[in-house]
């Protein structure tokens, strides 16, 4: 019994981090944002230097909250798809600006 207690305890103490590309690949945004390549979207590497420093800012734009900064004359293309991430957990959302500010 105390071996069971022990494991239940110690398994309620692990958590996991969420998984920035896996979230990028789940949710369909490799299909118009490459890593080096403008192609619907711009690039990763475009969006990172966009970004620079502003993490915060690309997360509100991922919520909603923001305008785009990098090629706003394609920013209505992305509103359909900011309905189904902007609905991710606040975690989830880090991870994701994360992986997408790693592309320099």
């Amino acid at each position: 019994m105390r071996k069971l207690l022990a494991l239940v305890v110690l398994a309620g103490g692990v958590t996991f981090a969420a998984d920035g590309a896996a979230i990028f690949k789940s949710k369909g945004c490799a299909s118009c944002h490459q890593p080096n390549a403008d192609t619907v979207g711009p690039s990763l590497k475009k969006i990172a230097k966009a970004y620079a420093g502003k993490k915060d800012q690309l997360v509100k734009f991922l919520k909603g909250q923001a305008p785009a900064i990098v090629d706003p004359a394609k920013a209505a293309i992305m509103k359909a798809q900011l309905t189904t991430i902007k609905g991710l957990s606040d975690e989830e959302l880090s991870a994701l600006a994360d992986f997408m500010l790693k592309h320099k």
